[in-house]
């Protein structure tokens, strides 16, 4: 009896495997840190809060828990440039980011100070503004970073 149930439980193991696709770490898609430079963009620098895949045993698909619902550059009052972020949160509970912009000029070469993370948080299924001033009134494009904090 108890080889019956063991061989029984072994053949469904083996078929519930069997439709599935293992992708080892390496094969999963890193979309926004392996991609090429992109200036006045935003990137998700973090797996968990969006990822793709292209093979599993539902077909291909995307999860968000952190998405992007309008962003740009806009002059201040002193002529500087301000970058806006606007995060939207599809989860049911706030989540705590860290935001950085970096800024280039119009030769795609770095400027202003170096950047440097700050934490932000966006609250369960709303929406948060980040902003980040240039120090230079030069014409500037940019890219800012977004990570889950970092504990």
């Amino acid at each position: 009896m108890n080889k019956i149930a063991l061989s029984l439980a072994l053949c469904a193991s083996l078929l519930m495997t069997a439709g599935c696709t293992s992708m080892s770490a390496s094969d999963t898609r890193l979309d926004g840190r392996t991609a090429p430079v992109e200036f006045n963009s935003v990137v998700f620098t973090d797996y968990t809060l969006q990822r793709s895949w292209s093979e599993g045993l539902f077909g291909e698909g995307r999860r968000f828990r952190l998405s992007t619902e309008n962003h740009g550059m806009r002059r201040s009052p002193t002529n500087t440039s301000e970058v806006f972020v606007v995060l939207r949160n599809h989860t049911d509970f706030d989540i705590v980011v860290e935001v950085q912009t970096q800024f280039f000029d119009t030769d795609g070469v770095p400027t202003d100070a170096r950047p440097t993370w700050q934490r932000s948080t966006v609250p369960a299924n709303g929406l948060h503004t980040y902003r980040q001033l240039s120090i230079t009134t030069n014409p500037l494009q940019y890219r800012v970073e977004v990570r889950e904090m970092r504990r």
